[in-house]
């Protein structure tokens, strides 16, 4: 279990660097289409960048209002891109929890997790990296409009990008075609479904910008208003040159 968050984490929290050209071809492009090309790009630059850092994140499993899981890690990228982590804290509460089930109820209620949380570890690499064509192909069919709230913003919502049944709302900069925030609710089967929402933020005295906070919760898709089943909470932070 301990290791299977651990990659989990490691896959989301991945920082996007852009590079000034980028920045400048995007604020001089009033073309949402254009917009969508410099914003993949900025994408692929993040994975040559995070080579330079590491960084921690913290995650919190729950289940219900019941905490299962907590994790502190570092993480950082090699030269060729392998993701490399150490383990700075845990603690592990679904042991306490699970201490009085029999062992066979203990695998099986592990697995039922795991499968959740593995899940969400494919949903949310898929969405914050879409590849170039999946990220024209979203612009070409949503509705791209300004966004309220945010200077200079897009706001671009789709349904059905990457699988049947899901929607996507990206807030993105349009000056340095950057995202801002982005919302996600897409069908795990035919009753529960995942909702959630990935925060990104600049890191200081630098082009580089990250997903800081990011949520996903697992709600029942006819009966939205019960109570989280399993909600995830990741923090990343502290990233400094290497």
């Amino acid at each position: 279990m301990a290791k299977l968050i651990q990659s989990l984490l490691v896959t989301l929290l991945l920082g996007v660097s852009v590079s000034e050209s980028f920045s400048q071809s995007a604020t001089s492009s009033k073309d949402p289409a254009q917009w969508a090309l410099i914003y993949s790009k900025n994408l692929e630059k993040n994975r040559e960048q995070l080579t330079k850092y590491t960084w921690q994140f913290k995650v919190q499993v729950m289940e219900g209002s019941e905490l299962l899981y907590i994790d502190l890690l570092e993480a950082t990228r090699d030269a060729n891109g392998k993701l490399i982590t150490k383990r700075l804290e845990q603690d592990m509460k679904i042991k306490e929890r699970h201490g009085l089930l029999s062992r066979a109820g203990q695998e099986k209620r592990l697995a039922e997790i795991e499968e959740k949380i593995e899940f969400i570890k494919g949903v949310l690499q898929s969405y914050i990296y879409m590849s170039r064509g999946e990220v024209v192909d979203f612009f070409d069919n949503a509705e791209v409009t300004e966004a309220v709230g945010y200077n200079n913003a897009l706001k671009v919502d789709g349904e059905d990008v990457l699988k049947e049944g899901d929607y996507i709302t990206l807030f993105g900069d349009k000056g340095t075609a950057r995202p801002l925030f982005l919302t996600f609710s897409v069908p795990f089967n035919d009753k529960l479904g995942v909702d959630g929402s990935i925060e990104f933020r600049n890191l200081r005295n630098s082009n580089l910008f990250y997903g800081a906070q990011i949520t996903a919760n697992f709600v029942e898709l006819k009966r939205p208003g019960k109570a989280k089943i399993i909600s995830l909470e990741v923090e990343s932070f502290d990233y400094q040159k290497k």
